[in-house]
């Protein structure tokens, strides 16, 4: 008996369900013989024809113009708006398609979540055309949702996710931007926090640190960082016109970054960090905003980090001649590194070594190749101040190198204990190196310095 009326169940649900698609399918436009039947467009307007726009949602309306100068917002405050949030909806609105009208006269609104609408959308455009879309609810499978136009009771469904493309707040439209500057144009750069600070400059496509002494730079982790500042939109807008900038860290800021393009300036004010939310704001305006992770992380770094680590710039494949004191027991010793053209076309090139005041030799062209790898590995791990004791004054290596047909370095190195440091001439500060990557320079100098023994002759095996 039970199973008979699971049965009887059964065969109910799966009428009731076959009626519901019969239902559904005999609303639905019918297809042609061409394919489906086009959907009809809820306005027949052009992106770039809109000229007015509110929005009203989340109990909130904004009011958007276009002007000659772009989209403004007018209403609750007036600012720039986020131009690709703004056409994103102005083109948006010319896409709507009605799936499917449910009741062409609609006397219960409440039913569809229409009589008091989520999302209302009015516009204006060129040549006086109008119009407006209401969201209520989505159906039962979420899929779509039901709407109006303009003020008619006939109720309709289009696609869910129309809703994203309208359910915008005022901060959602307004321009969101934490700096206006020209990265294009910018060429200086200063970073100060408390009594640190480091000031950059550019030149052409060279960044070069200015102070805290003259030495390069990392031209990619100044780039990157630029360039997040000149997309970096605010997280969240904290206050329009704070009276308290002391809650926020901002009455004496932390840190400030300051962008130049000649004698334009725009500076970033940086207060403190509240369960995880960095305060800042543009000293240009009054507005109180937080900034996003990775902007944070980038602020929190250490100036150094904008400094160039690697201590030589020659490339082996670049260099032409290399000079090396080494500081030894008896004295230090010099040699002569110099790259030699092959004989013909066809043979390899080959490094002639020579000590000063001794012989010369060949050096194996492998053995070269990784006395080079092992200098120019030698980076800076950290930088020092003038106070530390570096041992370069007497250094326990330097070499000089000749490279690109005129470019010319020196970096000497010395140790103290187990620390070894190195300072490139023409640049102030000194870089704390890995005592491993010294010592295996030292290592392959001496190798590279020792002529390989000569095959014994034939005469001499006997």
């Amino acid at each position: 008996m039970s199973r008979l009326l699971s049965t009887l169940s059964l065969v109910v649900v799966l009428a009731g369900l076959g009626a519901y698609i019969y239902f559904v399918d005999n609303q639905r436009p019918a297809a042609s013989n061409n394919g489906p039947a086009a959907r009809q467009k809820v306005f027949a307007v052009e992106g770039d024809k809109v000229n007015e726009l509110r929005l009203t949602t989340k109990g909130e309306s904004t009011l958007l113009r276009k002007s000659d100068a772009g989209w403004k917002i007018l209403e609750p405050m007036q600012v720039d708006a986020d131009p690709p949030e703004v056409i994103g909806i102005a083109t948006a609105l010319g896409s709507v398609d009605i799936v499917r009208v449910v009741d062409e006269n609609a006397a219960n609104l409440e039913q569809f979540g229409l009589a008091n609408p989520s999302v209302t959308i009015a516009f204006k455009a060129d040549g006086g055309a109008a119009g407006a879309l209401k969201l209520g609810n989505k159906n039962a499978t979420s899929s779509e949702i039901y709407a109006l136009k303009d003020d008619s009771k006939r109720v309709f469904l289009v696609s869910a996710f129309q809703e994203s493309s309208f359910s915008k707040t005022s901060f959602d439209l307004r321009d969101k931007k934490i700096l206006k500057f020209d990265r294009d144009k910018t060429d200086s750069l200063v970073l100060a926090k408390g009594t640190a600070s480091m000031e950059l400059a550019r030149n052409g496509s060279d960044w070069r640190v200015v102070t805290p002494g003259p030495s390069r730079s990392d031209y990619s982790a100044i780039e990157g960082f630029v360039g997040r500042l000149a997309s970096a939109n605010m997280s969240k807008l904290v206050e329009e016109n704070p009276q308290d900038l002391a809650k926020y860290g901002l009455d004496k800021p932390r840190m400030t970054v300051t962008l130049g393009a000649g004698s334009a300036k725009s500076v970033l004010e940086v207060g403190k960090t509240d369960n995880g939310d960095m305060f800042a704001r543009d000293a240009a305006r009054p507005l109180v905003f937080t900034l996003d992770s990775t902007l944070a992380t980038d602020l929190d770094k250490p100036f150094d980090d904008y400094r160039k680590k690697e201590l030589f710039e020659f490339r082996p494949f670049t260099l032409a001649r290399l000079r090396a004191v080494l500081d030894a027991p008896a004295g230090p010793k010099t040699y002569e590194f110099e790259k030699q053209p092959p004989a013909t076309p066809t043979d390899p090139e080959t490094w002639k070594v020579t000590r000063a005041g001794g012989a010369s030799h060949t050096a194996d062209q492998a053995v070269i190749d990784d006395l080079l790898g092992k200098l120019t590995g030698i980076r800076a791990e950290s930088f020092v101040g003038a106070g530390t004791r570096t041992g370069i004054d007497k250094p326990a290596l330097v070499v000089s190198a000749s490279y690109e047909e005129g470019k010319f370095e020196r970096v000497r190195i010395g140790a103290v204990g187990d620390n070894a440091y190195g300072r490139r001439d023409g640049e102030e500060g000194v870089a704390k190196i890995d005592v491993a990557s010294l010592k295996a320079a030292m290592l392959a100098f001496d190798v590279a310095v020792t002529p390989k023994e000569a095959a014994p002759k034939a005469e001499e095996k006997k």
